[in-house]
């Protein structure tokens, strides 16, 4: 075969590869999200009460602080009433006694119901977090693989790219250049391989001398219908044949 277009056959299997390769480094990021969302929706329940669970103790903190100056206030109105000195005032201070009282009945009733669901969350965020702490750490350890596998490939890329840049420098730069043009025309396949006289990228017929002359391998002939270089390496069977 034509050492030149070996060269351009070796060149275009590392480009594939090296797309290959970038498009999964690419893919990584979306399966890292797609991990988080999925372990987040299945666990989107248990955060929710974790979520209530931190409200209802802030809302425990801020009820006994706001019982705590309601009984000082109720203390208050009660030392006033010991020093009234006629019937308006001490109908007034009965008042305020009477309203802070209240204010507390209804403050000890809110801070009894919270304290029910403070422990009814406790008791299932306990039940649930072995569970949910089980699938972090699935998460983050298929996370970690997906970090492993990241440096693997970006390792094995950069490899290929040297070697892509070391075999075209070794290329005559007038076939480099047709070779670049057809990988963007062509979607990243310059090159084409012949099979029973079709070739393989456009399926087309090719021409019988086209055909004779590409199984030679002794010039760089291209697909009268893709413009993709053609190439023939031949079945297993027929080279054993050959070789025989």
């Amino acid at each position: 075969m034509n050492p030149e277009l070996e060269k351009l056959i070796a060149l275009q299997e590392l480009d594939l590869k090296i797309r290959a390769l970038e498009e999964e480094i690419a893919t990584v990021p979306m399966k890292r999200a797609e991990l988080e969302r999925q372990f987040e929706t299945s666990a989107a329940e248990y955060l929710e009460k974790k979520s209530r669970l931190e409200t209802s103790r802030r809302q425990h903190r801020q009820l006994e602080v706001d019982l705590q100056d309601a009984q000082l206030r109720l203390e208050k109105y009660k030392n006033d009433l010991m020093r009234v000195r006629n019937q308006t005032e001490y109908a007034a201070a009965l008042r305020e006694i009477d309203m802070a009282k209240k204010l507390v009945s209804a403050l000890e009733t809110q801070i009894l119901e919270l304290l029910e669901t403070i422990e009814t969350l406790e008791r299932e965020v306990q039940e649930q977090t072995p569970e949910i702490e089980a699938k972090r750490q699935q998460v983050d350890a298929r996370l970690a693989e997906y970090a492993t596998a990241v440096e693997r490939l970006t390792e094995e890329l950069n490899r290929m790219r040297q070697q892509r840049e070391h075999l075209a420098q070794t290329i005559r730069p007038d076939l480099l250049n047709r070779y670049m043009r057809l990988v963007e025309l062509r979607d990243g396949l310059a090159l084409a391989e012949v099979r029973d006289g079709s070739c393989t990228a456009c399926y087309m017929t090719i021409r019988p001398q086209v055909y004779a002359d590409v199984r030679k391998g002794e010039e760089i002939l291209a697909c009268d219908h893709c413009s993709r270089i053609l190439y023939y390496r031949g079945a297993p069977a027929e080279s054993s044949g050959s070789a025989a």
